[in-house]
């Protein structure tokens, strides 16, 4: 009995030993490197995206649903807080022809929330803003939250094209080069809980990798049997290999600190081979990246497949509200290497950084931006505007301007 007493005890000491300094040391990783313990779970959902995925499965989404190529959509004739959507699936409240009425001047627009202008009314967006600015202005929103350029560039190719457009917008936040690589969203990012397309490289040319979660099928596998494809998911994601997962031994405080410092050991890693999105010093792209390489690739077919397709691309760039503090501090701007990009490229593009700071817009404007980020109201003008601009400066309110530009022979070099 004494034996036993005298190992239980050793052990409760040996343990205190190295447990009671783990316990410690993540909370001052917590406190002072405002680094925490939070794992990717490979078995089970969080409550949340169960939920939100039970409603989908079921139909009883009101605006965002499952869709088996794009990752989801729109739902059409779909409503929710401030969205609606007409009978295709576009945010607005007009009905369209897949030809644009005699004499219009038909834009369509492509890209995540920025584009789908969340936060605001349909009225608000700057799409509505920039046909009430001009009536000649025909302007169509094929914007989707959460989108990234593949995303995007998919919908045109399965849907937009048909709208015959004279001209086309490519919506690009700069926090969107991350989701070229993101499979399955909560490990990125929260708040949908299904999966999307994404592309690799292969031999210079763009490989897709097609939903994964291609059925409502699938869908309720995941929802009750989520081992079965999370860590599917993860052979190819690159998030899901920059965080610990989760394990039975996570109660132990020693477990805990030793995935997070060999996470950020091996983060630190990546960044010394230059394989993280971003380099470390400054925020900037970092052009050897995967994502930088995929997101170039990826304007490439986009802009040549508008151009073949018989209508006018242009680029817009939408600043966040840390890239415009970033910019007016030191002039910095974090995606200027994808800016030098399109000038070798020729590519048409606004910068609505440049515009902003034009118009004496910053950052510290209280109207600018939402609570979540997104354009309020007034920044959605602002963004009608500077494209307004842009259309009257190159003359591409007048359809024969715009149609000899178009009938220019697309650049078939995209090496």
């Amino acid at each position: 009995m004494r034996r036993t007493l005298f190992t239980i005890i050793i052990i409760l000491l040996i343990y205190s030993f190295i447990e009671l300094p783990s316990f410690l040391g993540l909370l001052l990783l917590k406190k002072i490197r405002h680094i925490e313990y939070n794992p990717i779970s490979t078995a089970s959902l969080s409550q949340d995206d169960q939920d939100a995925l039970q409603k989908l499965i079921i139909g009883k989404t009101t605006y965002l649903i499952h869709s088996p190529v794009l990752g989801w959509t729109i739902k059409p004739n779909g409503f929710w807080w401030l969205y609606r959507s007409n009978s295709i699936g576009l945010r607005g409240d007009r009905e369209y022809q897949t030809m644009p009425s005699n004499n219009s001047i038909r834009i369509s627009s492509f890209g995540d929330s920025y584009t789908h202008c969340d936060d605001v009314k349909n009225e608000e967006t700057w799409q509505e803003q920039l046909q009430n600015a001009d009536h000649r202005l025909e302007v169509l929103n094929f914007g989707v939250g959460g989108y990234g350029l593949d995303q995007a560039f998919l919908r045109y190719r399965e849907e937009g094209a048909l709208y015959n457009s004279h001209i086309i917008l490519i919506g690009f936040m700069r926090e969107n080069i991350g989701r070229l690589v993101n499979v399955f969203r909560p490990f990125y990012l929260l708040g949908i809980p299904l999966t999307k397309p994404r592309y690799f490289i292969r031999e210079n040319e763009l490989i897709l990798l097609n939903n994964p979660l291609s059925t409502l099928n699938d869908c309720s596998v995941l929802l009750h049997n989520p081992k079965a494809f999370l860590s599917k998911f993860g052979e190819n994601d690159y998030y899901y290999k920059l965080r610990p997962k989760e394990s039975f031994l996570d109660f132990s405080p020693s477990v805990r600190l030793f995935k997070l410092l060999y996470y950020s050991t091996y983060n630190r890693y990546l960044g010394n081979s230059g394989r993280t999105i971003y380099n470390n010093k400054i925020i900037s792209y970092n052009q050897n990246s995967e994502a930088f390489k995929i997101c170039t690739k990826l304007f490439d077919e986009f802009y040549y497949l508008v151009q073949k397709n018989k209508s006018l691309p242009i680029i817009i760039l939408f600043p966040g509200p840390e890239d415009i503090k970033q910019y007016h501090k030191n002039r910095i701007k974090s995606y200027s290497s994808l800016i030098h990009y399109f000038d070798s490229r020729g590519y048409r593009y606004i910068d609505l950084l440049d515009a902003f700071d034009r118009y004496g817009v910053s950052s510290h404007s209280d109207d600018l931006f939402g609570k979540s980020y997104h354009h309020s109201p007034l920044g959605n003008l602002y963004v009608a505007k500077a494209i307004l601009d842009y259309l009257k400066e190159n003359n591409f309110t007048d359809l024969h301007v715009i149609k000899t530009h178009i009938e220019k022979k697309p650049r078939l070099d995209t090496n």
